[in-house]
């Protein structure tokens, strides 16, 4: 099954410096299959939300949790952590 899941970047220090955000195999920003702010499925369960950046480090990731209902994803970007709030 799968999840419809739409990421924001709505905040941090490093929060214009962010190009793009993976979930699983599936991108948003920089080279993605949809701009932040859109809808994309994602498969249910744990997979590895990546958050890339102009500065160092480069990525930051967490594991997150698709449970099978439709989700926003509001990211804070700072230089060496993120913060993943559901709306």
């Amino acid at each position: 099954m799968v999840t419809s899941v739409i990421v924001n970047i709505v905040g941090g220090t490093d929060a214009q410096n962010t190009t793009a955000v993976t979930i699983g195999n599936v991108r948003w920003g920089l080279n993605g299959t949809a701009n932040f702010g859109t809808a994309q499925n994602v498969a249910d369960g744990n997979s590895l939300l990546t958050v890339y950046k102009t500065t160092q480090p480069a990525q930051i990731a967490i594991t997150v949790k698709a449970r099978g209902y439709p989700t926003t994803l509001n990211i804070t970007v700072n230089a060496d952590t993120i913060s993943v709030q559901t709306a």
